[in-house]
């Protein structure tokens, strides 16, 4: 275990910074991550595939795409790439195959080449430099984005498109080998370097999926409903007769008061993990759900998580803003109910952590043009109250009252001093 980083807690740790509210997530994430980092540093003679692959479901501004960028800057020390795809922006093509997905692997050998650099700073000859880009290429970290647009719908010729992609995306997640052919990387030197006949194997890479999923946490809640109508005792689902059959007199059947949907019971996290069989009910092909050994939910921020992401992420709007402020030569300030607020605002607009730097924003964005320019020290506070009456921030302008202490402290040290030392009478 050459690599801190082959120890799940260290990622989680690093991961802890910027994605809050997400701890059981970002647990799994972790443990998936340090695996990949401990069999690609150890690799066993043993002939079972790699078991690394992660779905990550979860709405918009819950810290998916958090997750990547932590992730991203950590790859120099996992010692391989990590990178993020849309799986959109190579939808248009019939197939994975021919210059969308070279171009894919071209960017992971780019990568691939800067990390090796980074890594070697010695003097390497031409066929250790190939080798060793190889070498960490082959167990690089890509992450799939809005992989959930690309489930199987509808019929006829679009689902069966759909049908190929996810085929031609298996090929790829289970492992194969592809013909890159050369590429070109800027290696901080005069001369660019230049690799040629490049051959990728996908087999110990790990592929991250991310997609938001909607309506899946229907069909995650509507088989756990089936499966506790399956376990109640039979006197509560008694057998029929043939007077049942009737609604005439006495013997005419009770209606039952059950509601046949299910309801909005509260489950556990772990219950509403969806199962492979909820994936594949929500349109993707069994055999690539089969190479996912991970599946993991990121949930919906509560406001209480979008508060404490504004007061302690490292990447927090409104340390952000705070800068701008000091930047411009003022100070900014909120109190408690004004990140309330903020938050508040975030959830009912459906853009979690996402849309906090835009609440800021719009509330602070004309008061910060309006202080532009002046050459005095003023403090904006910004208040519950004042958001919810739809009113301007408060400011403060310290330099009168800084004049101001100034004179009460110098009249007052003048009056201790004379005191503590009065004047001798001539």
């Amino acid at each position: 275990m050459k690599n801190k980083y082959c120890n799940a807690k260290n990622i989680k740790a690093e991961l802890d910074g910027y994605v809050m509210g997400q701890e059981q997530g970002t647990k799994m994430i972790a443990m998936a991550i340090a695996q990949h980092l401990l069999k690609s540093q150890n690799p066993s003679q043993r002939p079972y595939r790699r078991t690394d692959n992660v779905l990550l479901i979860g709405p918009t501004g819950c810290g998916k795409t958090e997750t990547f960028r932590v992730l991203q800057r950590l790859e120099t020390d996992f010692g391989c790439p990590v990178l993020m795809f849309n799986i959109l922006d190579y939808a248009a093509t019939k197939t994975w195959q021919g210059d969308s997905i070279t171009a894919i692997f071209l960017k992971v050998f780019e990568e691939a080449g800067k990390i090796f650099d980074k890594l070697n700073d010695g003097e390497v000859t031409p066929d250790e430099r190939k080798e060793g880009i190889v070498e960490i290429a082959n167990r690089a970290i890509i992450l799939f984005d809005e992989i959930d647009k690309i489930a199987l719908d509808g019929d006829g010729k679009s689902r069966q498109f759909l049908k190929e992609y996810q085929s031609n995306l298996l090929k790829i997640v289970e492992g194969n080998t592809y013909d890159v052919g050369s590429f070109t990387y800027d290696n901080g030197s005069d001369t660019p370097c230049e690799i040629n006949d490049i051959v990728l194997d996908t087999t110990n890479m790990m592929f991250i999926l991310l997609g938001a999923f909607d309506g899946i946490e229907d069909i995650t809640r509507y088989r756990l409903y089936r499966e506790e109508i399956t376990k109640k005792p039979e006197k509560q689902n008694p057998a029929h007769t043939v007077y049942q059959d009737t609604r005439i007199g006495f013997m005419a059947p009770q209606e039952s008061h059950e509601t046949q949907e299910p309801q909005t019971e509260e489950y556990t996290y772990e219950q509403l993990i969806p199962t492979q069989e909820d994936v594949i009910q929500y349109g993707f092909m069994r055999e690539l759900v089969g190479r996912i050994a991970v599946r993991t939910v990121y949930k919906p921020l509560s406001e209480a998580a979008l508060v404490d992401i504004l007061l302690h992420a490292k990447t927090s709007a409104y340390r952000e803003w705070q800068d701008n402020f000091e930047q411009n030569g003022h100070g900014l300030a909120c109190d408690r109910a004004a990140l309330r607020e903020i938050a508040q605002i975030s959830i009912e607009r459906g853009t979690g952590a996402r849309g906090l730097s835009n609440v800021f924003s719009e509330l602070l964005m004309p008061t910060l043009y309006e202080l532009s320019g002046n050459d005095h020290f003023i403090r904006c506070l910004l208040r519950g109250k004042e958001i919810r009456a739809h009113k301007a921030p408060l400011l403060h302008d310290r330099e009168p009252h800084i004049k101001k202490r100034r004179e009460r402290i110098l009249k007052h040290y003048k009056k201790f001093m004379g005191k503590c030392f009065p004047k001798k009478a001539t």
